[in-house]
């Protein structure tokens, strides 16, 4: 067990490394590698801006819900448009097919247009009849490269707390560098929990996680809003 969880964090972290925060490629890296991940680098940063600007209520009182779906539209659109460019680096860089498989099933599932909860198999809190209850959810590492740069900050994970006791489909809907993101993530798939439950059945929901970074590790907490 516990050597899965190594596996599975050294996947996310190598993932991370690759994806987000600048592959330093050596000299007989594919150019066409390097072009699909710095278009990648830049189809995360427009989903992160993307999510840091929904429509609030206020701006649009006669059509909140109309311009709410268009968000949710554009940000579907995000997340496949980054898919596609997955695809084609699980072409061109076989030797981390496994990671861009596994990067590439979070993006269609976030990909995925509203939809009733019927037609999924993951959840949100208020579509379930027992919300998944966290049991233990360990801090994340302040790294020494963020503390002797006296970097503050939070990191917020988008992830899946599944059905089968495992966390699944982090993604980082803010992200800071200094190796932060990374040990976020790693704590993340640390989290213990009891699944929550639909139809009488355990079940997958999806969960927000913010690590905020203040001079020490940083203890999780599920925020209010949606992200």
């Amino acid at each position: 067990m516990h050597q899965a969880l190594t596996s599975r964090c050294t996947i996310y972290i190598l993932l991370i490394g690759l994806a987000c925060f600048g592959l330093r490629a050596s000299a007989t890296t594919p150019q066409t590698t390097l072009e699909w991940i710095t278009l990648l680098k830049s189809q995360y940063a427009a989903i992160e801006k993307e999510i840091a600007a929904p429509p609030a209520r206020a701006n649009f009182p006669d059509a909140y819900k109309l311009f709410l779906r268009q968000w949710q539209d554009r940000l579907a659109g995000r997340f496949a448009a980054a898919a596609t460019t997955v695809e084609e680096l699980i072409k061109v860089d076989p030797a981390n097919a496994e990671i861009w498989r596994e990067r590439l099933e979070t993006l269609r599932l976030y990909s995925q247009p509203i939809s009733s909860p019927d037609q999924r198999t993951v959840f949100g809190d208020g579509e379930v009849q027992k919300k998944a209850r966290i049991i233990e959810s360990p801090p994340a590492v302040y790294t020494a490269e963020a503390r002797a740069n006296k970097i503050k900050g939070e990191v917020r994970l988008r992830l899946v707390l599944a059905a089968d006791g495992t966390v699944k489909n982090i993604f980082p809907i803010r992200s800071l560098g200094y190796g932060l993101t990374g040990s976020a993530v790693e704590a993340a798939l640390r989290i213990k929990f009891t699944p929550a439950v639909r139809k009488d059945q355990p079940a997958s929901q999806f969960a927000t996680f913010v690590y905020e970074f203040n001079k020490g590790d940083a203890k999780p907490y599920i925020p209010r809003t949606v992200f």
